[in-house]
């Protein structure tokens, strides 16, 4: 679903073409435009891509690990996916590993790189309601 920007320079403008929309407010994360935007980033990052995941390992400390990330998991429509967004299936090492999509880096020459940024943008800004 190849989506023409209205502005392709302004970040919120593509984050609003990428879930349909043409104008006004983005809107908070919820499983629709969450669903929405699985469809979108499906039909537009090219795959395989190498990226670079960090990870919990302790309460404490994180790791960085190479990765390289071979599809998206299409969401279920559970609560869980409101608080942690989009997985992506990926390859580290030998290993098959689910992450969420926020938490996929890229260097910023690559070609996927502009899509992940503005979900990921979308996802941490409008995750929660302000007022709370």
């Amino acid at each position: 679903m190849a989506i023409e920007h209205s502005n392709p320079n302004d970040q919120e403008s593509r984050i609003r073409a990428a879930l349909g929309l043409v104008h006004g407010p983005l809107p908070k994360v919820r499983g629709e435009w969450l669903y929405r935007y699985y469809e979108y980033l499906a039909a537009n990052l090219l795959l395989p891509f190498d990226a670079e995941y960090t990870g919990d390992i302790s309460r404490y400390r994180q790791i960085a690990s190479a990765i390289t990330v071979v599809g998206l998991v299409p969401p279920d429509g559970h609560a869980r996916h409101e608080e942690f967004g989009l997985a992506c299936r990926a390859h580290r090492g030998t290993q098959e590993i689910e992450v969420p999509l926020a938490d996929v880096e890229l260097k910023e020459h690559t070609s996927n790189y502009r899509l992940i940024e503005d979900y990921w943008y979308w996802f941490w800004n409008w995750r929660f309601d302000p007022k709370i």
